[in-house]
Formats: structure tokens, C-alpha cells, sequence
């Protein structure tokens, strides 16, 4: 930043026409002066992407809000992939990911997935495959943990392990022979308040940074890829 001296020439003697210009450079000084200080810091690049193969489909189901059927979308999709008849006697898996859930564990939307996915395999009256589903929880903070486990413990502020773990199988003709389907539903990070996710990070801790979560992302989207076989 230029010095007022450097940028300013004014005597007493000056005439009132180099009095407003004056005043002109002075004002444009001081506006330049707030412009620079309060400009933001300049950008960091962003963390890289996961690096998955494409030989199987991703969807990213997106909303403006709650409450306008997300999960029902996804729930559908896991249906339609996993219990739709099929020329082929290949097995399926289907991923559904929740990177940050909310209001948790009353309001889990993994959960619902399995629940509503059941529901349905369950209505045919004889499955012509064997399909299991399974919902698993990472981690969550301290109080979306004490809610689940009934207690407390250490590490306030911290998210934790909580590794909770829930598998259905729904049999069918082929369980025998192993060859069964496969709905896996993730959640990454839960905390307990219905708020936005860095809202409720802020109130109980547990903040996820951008690169942690979208090396976490990669993994689970992996392990339903790398693995998988058929559709």
C-alpha cells in the first residue's frame, strides 16, 4: 500500500477545484484500503477427488431441502437394480452412501433405506435370488453415540467409532449356492441435532475436514465396486 504522501500533493494555497480532487483521491485511497483488507485470503486448491473405476453406475441424488424424497429415490433405485428379474444369473450389489446424517439416530436415512428395501423384498412372496441388506453407522458424536449405546464416555467434542451394525437376509433359491445380492447402506458421520451438518458440528464437535471426508467417501464407494460382480 502506498503512503497518503505518495499518492496526495495539497496546499493551503490551492485552489478549490485541487480541493474536491483532493478529496476525490482521498475518498478512492480509503476505499482501496478497505477493498484490500477486507478481501478474502486467497483460495486453497481443492482436495482431489476419489479415484474410482467406472465400470459400475453412481448416482448422486440431490434436493434443495428436507423432506422432498431423497431417500424414497434411492430406496427405488436400490430396488429396481437389486429385485427387478434379471436375464442374467449374476449377482448384484448396490451402495447407498449418507456422507453426514442429522438429527441422528432418530432420524437416520441409511436406516430407512434397509427398512423400506425389506419391506419390499419382502412383499414378493418368493424371491428368485437370495439378498441380504445391511446398514452401518462409522462414526458420530459423543451425544448421537450416547443416544444409541444408553451411556456416556470420554472424548466430548470428538467424533467416535461407533461402529453400529445391522444385516437382514432375505432368502431366496440361490442362498444355499451363495450367490446372493447385496444392499450395503452407509452412513459416515452422524451428530444428533436436526440442524445443518456444520452447524452441528460447531455445537457438538467433531468437525469433518473436506479431504478426510471425500478420502472416507472413496473408500466406501470402492468397497462396493472393486469387489462387486454383476450389475
Amino acid at each position: 500500500m502506498l503512503p497518503l504522501s505518495s499518492l496526495f500533493s495539497f496546499s493551503s494555497s490551492s485552489s478549490s477545484s485541487s480541493y474536491r480532487r483532493f478529496i476525490l483521491r482521498l475518498q478512492l485511497h480509503l476505499h482501496l484500503r478497505r477493498s484490500i483488507s477486507s478481501s478474502p485470503p486467497p483460495s486453497q486448491s481443492p482436495p482431489p477427488l476419489p479415484d474410482l473405476p467406472l465400470s459400475h453406475p453412481i448416482y448422486t441424488i440431490w434436493a434443495s431441502n428436507t423432506g422432498l424424497g431423497k431417500t424414497l429415490v434411492s430406496t427405488g433405485l436400490a430396488a429396481a437394480t437389486l429385485l427387478s428379474p434379471s436375464p442374467s444369473s449374476e449377482s448384484a450389489k448396490f451402495v447407498y452412501i449418507k456422507p453426514v446424517q442429522t438429527g441422528f439416530p432418530s432420524d437416520s436415512d441409511s436406516a430407512f433405506v434397509l427398512r423400506k428395501f425389506c419391506q419390499l423384498a419382502l412383499r414378493r412372496r418368493r424371491p428368485s435370488s437370495a439378498v441380504s441388506a445391511s446398514n452401518h453407522v462409522l462414526q458420530a458424536s459423543a451425544s448421537a453415540s450416547e443416544a444409541v449405546l444408553g451411556y456416556g464416555s470420554e472424548g466430548e467434542g470428538e467424533l467416535r467409532d461407533l461402529g453400529a451394525y445391522e444385516e437382514r437376509r432375505l432368502l431366496g433359491e440361490e442362498w444355499a449356492g451363495g450367490a446372493a445380492s447385496e444392499l450395503i447402506c452407509k452412513t459416515m458421520y452422524a451428530w444428533r441435532e436436526a440442524i445443518s451438518p456444520h452447524l452441528a458440528a460447531e455445537k457438538e464437535g467433531g468437525a469433518v475436514p473436506d479431504n478426510v471426508l471425500l478420502e472416507v467417501l472413496g473408500r466406501c464407494l470402492r468397497t462396493g465396486s472393486e469387489d462387486g460382480e454383476g450389475r
